[in-house]
């Protein structure tokens, strides 16, 4: 074979390339010519042999003693003949010439090595990596010169030996893989250590396609083509400082924190949006977030994009978030894409040292008239019933704008799947406390809100009080906001209301009244969780109750609260000193929630004073009299209950002085005894019951006393004594 045999390029055609790969068939036969004349010039067996078919199968004497008498290795520019040398040149220029017309295509090879910053020798070990890819005879002819069957890929000695300059050094040429920059970044670094050029699959979509598809923890987003999801709400002065960062020519690394949800990611892609500009974003979550951070640089590179990194956080052995880690910050700062500014987002503020000028920026928590604009943007498509308003909710979920606008949806899908033209209080609040995550469960357990006003028995001054702190919540921006006492009232605007009376007076069953008014979930704190014997963990737990409280925008229920917020005493010794603390530390945590708490004591007097100032209500919950307990006997039963014509509810009531919770045992008790005689509830039932529920709490009912009565406390068919 001649090298004239090879095709030439042609140059008949008047117009630039069209397309790649009426490009890539001209490099063909430029690298097919260079390939050529190095075959000429790098025979390993000598013309005489017989065994050039056995290609590092069989190493003959011929063979050794050819090896032996080569020169050392040099680069094909140095061995080319003039003529050859002039050959390959035309080759070069002619591909020259058509790349420098006008109308031809974009083509992504011809971007990569702009973008990429790739030099001549950079370009051609790209263009014989790609051409193994797209023509299968390089695979063979690879093989060949680099005397291995099994190696089908360019080898790193082989590239430089073929595109090495004329006076260079072979030497630091082959180094230039080893060098952690933009143009070893486009090859495999497995396959790089082991000599051979394997291009990344990164860069072969990006080859093949012009682009790159987003993918599991990368995301690219083009900002001259599309937007954000949705429009930027709140926050402006945020994104004001971002634009004057963006102005400014200075190259800088900004760092972005807030906590999750807060809108960080929003923010950068609205200001990427602004400026019509591309960018990467890389989801550095987990172990594998070097090669992660690795691939998203290489994309940010070839996309000319800027890189966005988030999740910087990692959590301790104890489970807490911590900032990011010095050695992650400075691998991402060491990330090469040919763009002045680098994207930090974390929740936590960075505070790893940064060789580069440095922008802090922080998203604070919402404001209240940030979460009600918000709210009233996502919901004003549906129709609000008259039992919500987004007023009511901006005050009871202290949510981030993605929590908001994931709930807002979550309940117009659902009222949508079920045909209703209306967005209720139910579903709202359902789809609220969907984005909820918090972990009180381990410190309280949820009450069901299972009673409405019809259940509970109290005095009108009583409910209305109740009724009242239940305003609080939903009239809270007005007062608060639109009337200004907002500036009057700096902390505290939480809703604390305590509950006193007896046993069984139906303080519980309020507490849920309230939750289920509101439509909140509550969660009743286990004491026994909370106290510790040991200095300092009283302190700690109730740290975490309220900050988990806060997360999960619910009540919380402290039943038996004296045992908590005890007096202070005078102070003789440690234990005094440390029992002052934890009650001092709690009335500070109930002043500066901010959401609503619900206390239940059966000893009023037992409560510091201090703690008294802190609360907005105070409900006596009085022990019934005997009108009350007769209308709670007959609440008590449900409409589908049978009942005999002979109950006398008004001598139940009188002669059974107890609290509702005894009188609901023994309608309980009753309902029991009528079911297993496959009766209705009857008088005898009552009145055995009741005289239970009195011997449970050692007092004896003398039979004269139930007057006309007594005789129901005998069993059928026998007498009376």
């Amino acid at each position: 074979m001649r090298a004239e045999e090879i095709r030439p390029v042609d140059l008949t055609t008047g117009a630039g390339y069209d397309s790649q790969w009426a490009l890539m068939r001209d490099l063909f036969v430029w690298l097919d010519l260079r390939l050529y004349y190095f075959y000429a010039h790098h025979q390993w067996l000598g013309p005489a042999s017989e065994m050039k078919n056995m290609l590092g199968l069989v190493v003959t004497r011929e063979e050794f003693e050819h090896q032996l008498a080569r020169s050392a290795q040099m680069g094909l520019e140095e061995e080319l003949e003039p003529e050859e040398s002039a050959q390959i040149g035309e080759a070069q220029a002619a591909i020259a010439l058509r790349l420098g017309r006008k109308g031809g295509a974009d083509i992504p090879l011809l971007r990569l090595f702009e973008r990429c910053g790739l030099d001549a020798f950079e370009q051609n070990c790209v263009i014989l990596a790609y051409a193994a890819v797209l023509d299968r005879k390089y695979e063979k002819l690879l093989a060949y010169l680099q005397d291995d069957m099994t190696r089908k890929s360019p080898g790193v000695a082989l590239a430089v030996q073929l595109f090495l300059p004329k006076g260079g050094d072979m030497e630091q040429y082959l180094a230039r893989f080893a060098w952690q920059g933009r143009f070893s970044r486009l090859f495999e670094p497995d396959a790089l250590a082991r000599g051979e050029l394997v291009l990344q699959p990164l860069t072969l979509e990006y080859l093949s396609g012009g682009t790159i598809a987003g993918r599991q923890g990368l995301t690219v987003f083009d900002g001259a083509a599309g937007r954000p999801d949705g429009p930027l709400i709140v926050q402006g002065e945020v994104a004001r400082r971002l634009d004057r960062m963006m102005e400014e020519r200075l190259p800088c690394v900004l760092c972005l924190s807030g906590g999750a949800g807060s809108g960080k990611l929003f923010q950068i892609k609205h200001l990427l949006a602004r400026h019509r500009q591309r960018g990467v974003f890389a989801d550095l979550e987990g172990e594998d977030w070097r090669a992660r951070a690795g691939e998203a640089a290489l994309a940010a590179c070839l996309l000319d994009a800027y890189l966005c990194f988030y999740h910087l956080d990692r959590e301790n052995e104890a489970g807490d978030r911590i900032a990011a880690p010095q050695q992650l910050v400075d691998a991402l700062c060491a990330m090469e894409t040919g763009r002045e500014r680098l994207f930090l987002l974390s929740r936590l503020p960075v505070r790893a040292r940064v060789q580069r000028l440095t922008v802090d920026l922080e998203l604070p928590p919402l404001t209240e008239s940030e979460r009600l604009e918000l709210f009233r943007t996502h919901l004003r498509d549906s129709r609000l019933a008259p039992d919500v308003t987004a007023e009511e909710l901006a005050a009871k979920f202290h949510f981030s704008p993605q929590q908001i606008r994931q709930a807002c949806r979550q309940a117009a899908g659902m009222a949508a799947l079920d045909g209703q033209e209306l967005l209720d209080g139910a579903r709202l609040h359902a789809a609220c406390y969907r984005q909820v995550v918090h972990k009180l469960g381990d410190l309280a357990h949820r009450v069901p809100a299972a009673y409405t006003w019809d259940d509970v028995v109290l005095p009108s001054a009583q409910k209305r009080l109740i009724q009242q702190a239940c305003g609080h919540i939903r009239y809270r921006y007005r007062v608060y906001h639109q009337w200004g006492f907002e500036k009057k009232v700096a902390y505290g605007r939480g809703l604390s209301i305590l509950f006193a009376g007896a046993p069984g007076t139906g303080k519980t069953m309020c507490a849920q009244i309230i939750a289920r008014q509101l439509n909140m979930e509550m969660y009743k704190i286990n004491i026994s969780q909370i106290v510790s014997k040991y200095i300092g963990e009283t302190e700690k737990n109730l740290q975490a109750v309220f900050a988990e409280a806060k997360n999960s925008n619910c009540i919380l229920f402290f039943d038996e609260c004296d045992a908590l917020f005890g007096k202070r005493s005078e102070v003789k010794d440690s234990h005094d000193r440390n029992a002052n603390v934890e009650v001092a530390y709690l009335l500070q945590q109930i002043e500066e929630y901010d959401g609503v708490c619900i206390l239940a004591t059966n000893l009023i007097g037992n409560i510091d004073e201090a703690f008294m100032r802190r609360i907005t209500y105070v409900v006596n919950f009085p022990f019934p009299d005997r009108r009350m307990r007769e209308d709670i006997y007959r609440r008590m039963m449900p409409s589908a209950t049978p009942l005999a014509g002979d109950i006398d509810w008004g001598f139940l009531a009188e002669k059974f002085e107890l609290s509702g919770g005894h009188i609901k045992n023994i309608v309980l008790s009753a309902a029991f005894m009528a079911a297993g005689e496959d009766r209705p509830i009857g008088m005898r039932h009552l009145l055995r019951a009741a005289v239970g529920e009195m011997k449970k709490n050692d007092i004896v009912v003398v039979r004269e006393e139930l007057r006309e009565y007594a005789d129901l406390l005998t069993d059928e068919g026998e007498q009376a004594p």
